[in-house]
């Protein structure tokens, strides 16, 4: 998911925003261990119970009937149809949302701040791989970005252009970068 800010509306400062989305971004991380921690523990609550009831299909019967048995917090179904799978799918659906989660972690923690300027040392577009997460920052047309904003970046990329000009609008180089980010990440619609 791309995020577009408008930093004079919402905050005073570049500085601001960026501190803002990386925390936001951390915030989503600790959800996401969280989700992961409390379905490892029902898991590990889980064969607790089995071991004492001497069930070795992964969960017991009784659970199964009286429809307790969920693997994920809140958010996620917990109905034992959706938990039980054939008979014993608790264990592989638990597992299946750790993966889930897991990847999720990943992507959140490959979150990338990304100026869009012509600089020396920035990436061309065409070569660069965007994050699925990430913020963009665009700068004026004409002087670009700040410094202050080039240094907050953790990655600048530039849109190819023929000519002399340096400078492209804002709107455009939005439109431009974002729809390179869906071209890499967005499955086609059919």
């Amino acid at each position: 998911m791309t995020e577009l800010y408008q930093h004079v509306e919402n905050h005073p400062s570049i500085t601001e925003l960026v501190e803002c989305w990386k925390l936001r971004i951390a915030g989503e991380i600790a959800a996401a261990q969280s989700q992961a921690a409390a379905i490892a523990f029902r898991m590990h609550e889980s064969a607790g119970k089995n071991v004492e009831a001497g069930n070795d299909a992964g969960v017991s019967d009784a659970l199964l009937a009286e429809g307790r048995v969920g693997c994920a917090p809140s958010g996620i179904s917990t109905d034992a149809s959706d938990a039980s799978g054939v008979g014993n799918g608790f264990e592989p659906t638990c597992m299946a949302q750790l993966a889930a989660i897991d990847q999720r972690i990943a992507e959140l923690k490959a979150a990338r701040v990304i100026a869009l300027d012509i600089i020396p040392g920035a990436v061309p577009m065409e070569t660069y791989r965007f994050p699925k997460r990430c913020l963009m920052l665009f700068g004026a047309e004409g002087p670009g970005l700040s410094e202050k904003a080039l240094e907050l970046a953790d990655d600048v990329v530039y849109i190819s252009q023929f000519g002399s000009v340096r400078s492209i609008n804002a709107g455009a180089a939005a439109a431009v970068s974002m729809h390179a980010w869906i071209s890499q990440h967005a499955a086609p619609q059919l």
